[in-house]
């Protein structure tokens, strides 16, 4: 045991769990040995047999004063990697113990059901009741609005492209469509205070009344999100003086030849030096806004993360590297089943999805609804609504125009769409994963 603790504590955690796994062969009743082999485990990532070690310790011991430090390691880990409804009970146990951790009351709240969703839904294409949960990607319900129905660039991993244009219409939301829209939104009250995405497969801050529409969100009282590739000469000081809520910025590459291979048709001077225009314009307008750089990661940037988080730092934005994924759907799917035209930039992939596909959907949680359909409603230019916010041709829009047709309605038009069926036998649905 001595010897296992001292590995723990210098860091070898193979040796020390190793070590661990011998104690309690030997003797099961020795919790302290299970106790610091789920910690060893919860380290290493290994967290589903950490949380079998560590529930038979709790069982065995969960009154020893000893948990009060490892209770809020514990539930924060599996809650800082989306384990949400594995996080729970320990977070609920370090907040009855009083663990004087902040952060536990604020992931308790932020895991808990939302009051205005169903907990369960019957899914007849499925023939099966699947369960809700808390959705991760906003803490309300997500109306995404792509105000701009067209985008300045073509990058090869997103739908604009990759695929056919074929009938699919492009042009700019009238600012009194969108008036309409949200007068609507708030009537329909899918929940008290949904959050506005202003984007889905468009860049917003080509709408040259961007500033108006922000405008129209504020005074409904509810929150919005921007997503930019950044590539605009115009509008940026007038998205400042908008404050909009949250602003991500999409980033590839860090150097002209990786930049322009994945943002393509895309600018990296342009792009920097508007990194710091942003933070000029934000200071100046006294915005509060929350400014994330997502930093899409592809095999031929990815040694280059220290350089984007170094100017983040400057800059006062979050860095948060994501590992690219090829979109929409209907190509997604395609690629994984061995279906269509290979596309060159698949190569360039941290992740093929004939190899990440099979894993999604075999370490899916059985039984779990899609949050892209129960918690997110997704409006073209237009007005018309589409499945999700993930697909892209013409077969997979809902056919329906969003002023014309009842919350209600539109979210039973969903779930008797047969592309739901095709995504959730693929596995590409947007659900919680099974304790790796």
């Amino acid at each position: 045991m001595a010897l296992a603790m001292e590995h723990q504590a210098a860091g070898r955690l193979e040796e020390a769990a190793a070590l661990y796994e011998g104690i309690v062969a030997e003797d099961p009743r020795q919790v302290n040995a299970r106790h610091n082999l789920g910690m060893t485990r919860l380290h290493r990532g290994e967290f589903a047999g950490a949380v079998r070690a560590l529930e038979i310790a709790w069982a065995q011991d969960g009154a020893n004063p000893g948990w009060q430090q490892s209770l809020p390691m514990i539930g924060l880990t599996l809650f800082d990697r989306l384990h949400w409804e594995d996080a729970q009970p320990w977070l609920a146990r370090a907040a009855v113990a009083g663990c004087g951790e902040p952060r536990i009351y604020a992931a308790l709240e932020r895991i808990s059901p939302r009051d205005y969703l169903e907990p369960e839904v019957f899914d007849a294409r499925l023939g099966r009741t699947l369960l809700r949960y808390a959705p991760r990607e906003s803490p309300t319900y997500v109306y995404a609005i792509d105000v701009a129905g067209t985008c300045n660039l073509k990058c090869p991993t997103c739908p604009v492209g990759n695929s056919p244009i074929g009938s699919r219409a492009k042009g700019f939301m009238e600012v009194d469509l969108f008036r309409r829209i949200v007068e609507k939104i708030v009537a329909d009250g899918a929940a008290a205070r949904p959050e506005i995405f202003l984007f889905n497969w468009g860049e917003p801050l080509l709408h040259p009344k961007l500033g108006e529409i922000l405008g129209l969100i504020h005074a409904a009282g509810m929150p919005s999100h921007l997503s930019t590739n950044l590539n605009v000469d115009r509008g940026l000081r007038e998205m400042a003086k908008a404050n909009p809520t949250n602003l991500k910025i999409s980033i590839s590459g860090f150097t002209p030849q990786a930049y322009e291979r994945t943002h393509a048709g895309g600018n990296l001077a342009l792009v920097k030096s508007n990194l710091y225009r942003v933070r000029h314009e934000l200071d100046k307008a006294g915005a509060t806004t929350r400014v994330w750089v997502g930093h899409h990661l592809y095999r031929n940037n990815v040694h280059q993360q220290e350089d984007v988080a170094a100017v983040c730092r400057e800059l006062g934005f979050e860095h948060h590297p994501i590992v690219a994924f090829f979109q929409p759907l209907e190509r997604l799917i395609e690629v994984a089943e061995g279906r269509g035209a290979p596309h060159p930039i698949l190569d360039e992939l941290l992740d093929h999805p004939r190899d990440y596909v099979p894993r999604l959907r075999d370490g899916r949680r059985e039984g779990m609804d899609c949050e892209l359909r129960f918690n997110q409603t997704a409006i073209n230019f237009d007005g018309t609504v589409a499945l999700c916010c993930s697909v892209y041709e013409e077969a997979n829009m809902l056919g329906a125009n969003f002023l014309e047709h009842s919350h209600e309605d539109l979210q039973a038009r969903k779930y008797a769409h047969p592309f739901c069926e095709t995504c959730m036998k693929a596995g590409v649905q947007y659900s919680p994963a099974r304790l790796p």
